[in-house]
């Protein structure tokens, strides 16, 4: 019997999907929100689902757009995107799993994680709490379709990278 890759795949599937989501900066639960579109759309899951940002090197403020799209800055880009691939897990580390790239040219994406504190901490992804949360996305965001949108107020971690 084949492994099912896609457990939480909605069953209108590409027909309906996740058409945005929205990741808050704001502490302390920077959450996530899922806006679904198709016929489908009011079954789907909206959350909102709790997670965590990037921290920055340290003395960098990543409030600050600019500083917060910059390559290396250890910041989760703020901003509109647009998820561009999936991966089961990071190469950097297997714990992070069910990945969503949205900035996959600085290795930026949404995935489950299992530490998540109440500040930012990754390396510039969204380290989501709920595996749940990041397997629906996971299954029902759609590639070159599905908006990220990060905003808020970040505020500087007790440490940065």
């Amino acid at each position: 019997m084949p492994k099912n890759t896609h457990p939480l795949r909605n069953s209108n599937y590409p027909n309906t999907y996740i058409s945005e989501i929205h990741v808050s900066l704001d502490n302390p639960d920077h959450w996530v929100t899922l806006i679904w579109e198709g016929p489908q759309a009011a079954q789907g899951e909206t959350g909102p689902f709790r997670s965590s940002a990037g921290a920055g090197l340290k003395g960098l403020n990543c409030n600050d757009v600019a500083t917060s799209r910059k390559s290396g800055s250890k910041c989760t880009p703020k901003g509109s995107f647009i998820v561009s691939g999936f991966a089961a897990r990071l190469n950097i580390d297997a714990r992070a799993v069910l990945v969503t790239w949205f900035v996959r040219s600085r290795g930026i994406a949404l995935h489950y994680f299992p530490y998540v504190p109440k500040y930012p901490a990754s390396h510039g992804c969204v380290r989501l709490q709920s595996k749940h949360a990041a397997q629906c996305i996971y299954d029902n965001a759609r590639t070159r379709v599905t908006k990220v949108i990060v905003s808020g107020t970040w505020v500087k971690p007790p440490k940065q990278w």
